[in-house]
């Protein structure tokens, strides 16, 4: 027994000198503060991966998800940038201090302003050690709701051309169509398609609809929207770069139609039309091809770009 015990003395002696010669007088030791740690990861509306920095779509929406290990428990996580400033300690997630591991889940909707944004966290440990990370994305214009291939054919004697077009229904439909029915068809359709003897291929509202072709007054058309149309100076090249919602709200600003009558006439294939719904339902229209006149070979074939998302 009395040997070991010399041995534990030996040793405790040794351990002493290594302390004693190994520090200056006035060398201070400094305390290492606690390790804390913010991770980030994000996702869109539809559950896809947001990498930072990446693009999300004006009006939707994004989540982050903020993980905090905080070796000394924690306390607070900031949030500011371009959100509005908050903060979240403890007691709103229910967590006891001490706590090393924190999540908090961050939802985030874009507004339509596009541009980049960025957003900042501070995360907070019991000993007041801080961490912090940011994360940033792109707000970027939704694709432009396309519908293609529309083809209204000229108006003939027994009423069953499908003359007539709704752009919110994406439907072609025919008088008999519209007028042997209870519902009120007539309140989608927004313009007709006819081949007239001076106006050649044209466009009108039902509004604007020529009575000497079909007199929609007559036939009892409960509603006929007063749809606009316009004539444009956009190419056939500009409008096939067009892609966004952007893309088309920028092309059409600055076109009055105001003052037109809701009829465009002598159309040729490649022309460009703006139109505006008296829902503001508001886009583009190209013109693919015309084939014939005003018989049973005339069709007029239309591609349509809304400045809408799907």
């Amino acid at each position: 027994m009395k040997k070991i015990f010399e041995k534990v003395i030996i040793v405790s002696s040794m351990l002493g000198l290594v302390f004693f010669y190994g520090c200056g007088e006035d060398e201070v030791i400094e305390e290492v503060a606690a390790s804390i740690d913010v991770s980030l990861s994000a996702t869109t509306s539809d559950g896809t991966t947001l990498i930072n920095g990446g693009e999300v779509t004006a009006a939707d929406s994004f989540s982050i998800v903020i993980s905090i290990t905080a070796e000394a428990g924690f306390n607070t996580l900031n949030i500011s940038g371009d959100v509005a400033s908050s903060t979240i300690n403890r007691n709103d997630l229910d967590i006891a201090s001490g706590t090393t591991d924190a999540e908090v889940t961050l939802t985030v909707s874009t507004s339509s302003s596009l541009g980049e944004g960025s957003i900042d966290f501070e995360a907070v440990d019991e000993e007041g050690n801080t961490a912090t990370a940011s994360f940033s994305f792109v707000v970027v214009s939704p694709a432009a709701k396309i519908q293609t291939a529309v083809m209204l054919y000229a108006p003939n004697g027994d009423l069953s051309s499908e003359t007539f077009y709704s752009i919110v229904n994406n439907e072609t439909y025919s008088r008999n169509e519209v007028e042997s029915t209870s519902e009120s068809i007539s309140a989608s359709v927004d313009f007709g398609y006819y081949y007239g003897s001076n106006n050649n291929a044209s466009l009108a509202s039902p509004d604007a609809y020529p009575s000497a072709i079909y007199d929609l007054v007559t036939a009892g058309w409960t509603t006929r929207n007063a749809t606009l149309l316009a004539t444009t100076t956009i190419t056939s090249a500009q409008y096939i770069e067009m892609t966004t919602v952007s893309d088309i709200e920028t092309a059409i600003t600055g076109i009055d139609v105001s003052n037109t009558d809701g009829t465009v006439i002598n159309l040729s294939v490649g022309d460009i039309l703006m139109f505006k719904t008296v829902d503001d339902v508001q886009g583009l229209i190209h013109v693919s091809t015309i084939t014939g006149t005003d018989g049973s070979d005339g069709v007029i074939e239309l591609e349509i770009k809304l400045a809408a998302s799907e």
